[in-house]
């Protein structure tokens, strides 16, 4: 399991890589994981574990963690 941190808004926020789909993401009032999924198109998509759709913070998350695996990355 890899373990960096991304920046959302003005706060530096930690994340480990479970898997390659999923990401526990210690936020300052809970800690969540996050899949990532992917759509018919090629699209990725970020869901709380156990939700059945992407909120405005997850698609956050998620597009912040994108940037960091492909500037640190670009394999991943």
């Amino acid at each position: 399991m890899s373990t960096f941190h991304i920046q959302l808004h003005d706060h530096e926020i930690g994340v480990s890589r479970q898997d390659e789909n999923v990401f526990i993401v210690r936020l300052p009032e809970k800690t969540i994981h996050l899949l990532r999924r992917q759509d018919n198109e090629g699209a990725n998509h970020w869901f709380e574990e156990g939700k059945d759709n992407e909120t405005s913070l997850t698609a956050e998350l998620g597009a912040a963690i994108e940037t960091w695996l492909a500037q640190e990355h670009p394999d991943a």
